[in-house]
């Protein structure tokens, strides 16, 4: 047992003497490796010393380098922000100066486009005049009627003022609403003009002949209208054609004339509400409420002049007093119902062509007064064929024809030529032999009271007497048997046409040639008359008569 522990001691001491011998070698193993890794250690932190330092150089460049990029930077932001503003400055100054040319491009072309309308409405206007003047001085040359043909001339003084004041209006822009007055003065003024010259032509300035002659429609006359006596001039005329008469009379003049009273006060207003209001033109306008007066006023008196030109249409009918009424109502139209028209286009289809109100306005008051400058001539040349001089010549009365297209196209005389010539030769073969024997009676008795007198004379000569008292009374009677001749004659021209009695249609022969015939054998006959102091040696023919 002693042994046996002692062993164990034995064994223990010398594991804790192995233990202990690791342990030192351990120790010493790892001594050795501390060192060494604290060596490493050593030179690692020198190394990191060492780059430590690198990066902070490096970040000093990096510092440094950043400094000068943003030195840089703000360089080159400066100098662009100058380049850019000037690049700006150039572009901004090069668009402006571009747009200030266009702008006067412009401006001279619109002023080139206003010029040649000025001179084509200018052109226009004194051609009116003209004509307007030479058809006036012909009315002033033959002044037959003095007391129609003032009215006349009144209405043609219409075309002038017109074209006249249309021009001003568009050269001057601002002047337009007061020269327009003027135009809307003379216009009523015309209406009732017309009306007056109307009566004027049927009493010749006797008013109690106008109503004598619209007595003599009472019948289908329709009565005037009743307003406390005011409309009618307060005259009864219940049984009284005349009274009739001179109340619708009265009523259509009043009609006419109210017109002429309520024109130039409406002009007026409208240039007072277009100075005071400017909005748009609506039913709170207060050009709206004017307009419908004078539209209201226009239908009252053209309602008279109607109704009175119905009353004596009949007995006017010779100098066509429909086309003169044409042209009054014609230029009223022009007037009031063309500006219509255009302002409606101009507030339309032409609304983004204009900047404001005002631009919209004057462009409607010159298209305006250029149209009205080019329709004046052309009333001014219709006045000179709706208002003749040679209406008021003495016993002047036109044939009253129907006009139609075939008479204006000269179909109705090509279809009397188809007609002549279409004629069977039989018919005018028994034409001419009519003709020949009205010619060869007619001749024949003349020569037979020829002979009779040449013997009466041969008597006379061989027995050398004075002539008895019957002889001298023959002899004096011998002129009538010269107008029994030309009697003859006359008759006999009026049955050379076979178409004679065929009513209005016109005769196919040449009545100039034979005019000619019968002023030749007028003349051939005061040579030979019967009551010469010398009767003629010369023998008288059949063929020398025809």
């Amino acid at each position: 047992m002693g042994a046996v522990s002692i062993s164990l001691n034995v064994t223990v001491l010398l594991g804790l003497a192995a233990v202990t011998t690791f342990l030192i070698l351990f120790q010493i193993h790892s001594s050795s490796k501390i060192s060494n890794l604290s060596l490493d250690l050593k030179i690692q932190n020198k190394s990191l010393q060492d780059l430590k330092s690198q990066i902070s150089e490096l970040s000093g460049q990096v510092q440094t380098e950043k400094n000068q990029i943003s030195s840089l930077h703000s360089f080159v932001s400066t100098r662009f922000n100058y380049t850019m503003e000037d690049i700006n400055a150039i572009v901004n100054e090069t668009q402006t100066t571009l747009h200030e040319e266009v702008q006067k491009v412009n401006e001279d072309v619109s002023t080139q486009n206003t010029f040649i309308a000025y001179e084509f409405a200018g052109i226009f206007a004194v051609l009116g005049t003209l004509v307007f003047l030479w058809h006036m001085t012909s009315h002033l040359r033959a002044l037959n009627e003095p007391f129609v043909q003032r009215k006349i001339l009144a209405i043609l003084w219409m075309c002038p003022i017109y074209s006249v004041t249309s021009w001003l209006g568009l050269v001057l822009v601002d002047a337009e609403p007061y020269l327009g007055m003027i135009k809307d003065f003379y216009e009523a003024y015309c209406i009732y003009t017309f009306l007056s010259f109307l009566i004027a032509v049927l009493g010749r300035g006797d008013r109690n002949a106008v109503v004598d002659m619209l007595a003599n429609h009472a019948d289908h006359m329709k009565p005037p209208i009743r307003l406390f006596g005011l409309l009618d001039g307060g005259k009864k005329y219940d049984d009284d054609p005349r009274a009739k008469a001179e109340a619708v009379l009265h009523q259509c003049q009043l009609f006419a004339m109210q017109f002429v009273l309520i024109r130039p006060l409406t002009s007026v207003a409208l240039v007072i509400a277009n100075a005071l209001y400017t909005g748009s033109r609506d039913y709170t306008s207060p050009q709206f409420y004017i307009i419908l007066v004078i539209n209201f006023s226009i239908f009252v008196a053209f309602s008279g002049l109607v109704k009175f030109y119905h009353l004596v249409r009949e007995d006017l009918a010779w100098c066509n007093p429909f086309p003169k009424f044409l042209c009054i109502k014609g230029v009223v139209f022009m007037t009031f119902w063309q500006r219509m028209v255009i302002t409606i286009v101009a507030e339309t289809a032409m609304e983004n062509s204009f900047e404001n109100d005002k631009e919209t306005r004057e462009w409607i008051q010159q298209a305006q007064s250029f149209l009205v400058c080019i329709e004046m001539l052309f009333f001014a040349i219709a006045h000179c064929f709706i208002f003749p001089v040679e209406e008021w010549e003495e016993g002047y009365r036109p044939r009253q024809n129907k006009s139609k297209l075939g008479d204006n196209m000269a179909l109705r005389d090509f279809m009397k030529d188809v007609k002549f010539i279409m004629k069977s030769r039989k018919a005018r073969k028994r034409a001419m032999n009519r003709m020949s024997r009205e010619r060869v009676q007619t001749s024949d008795s003349f020569m037979d009271e020829l002979e009779s007198a040449n013997q009466k004379r041969n008597a006379e000569n061989d027995t050398g007497l004075t002539p008895t008292v019957e002889q001298q009374e023959e002899s004096t009677s011998l002129p009538e048997h010269n107008d029994a001749l030309e009697e003859r004659l006359r008759k006999l021209s009026a049955s050379i046409s076979p178409s004679a009695s065929e009513g209005d249609e016109e005769e196919d022969i040449d009545w100039d040639r034979l005019e000619r015939y019968i002023e030749q054998a007028d003349k051939e006959i005061s040579e030979k008359e019967y009551a010469e102091k010398y009767y003629s040696e010369k023998e008288i023919t059949t063929n020398e008569i025809i």
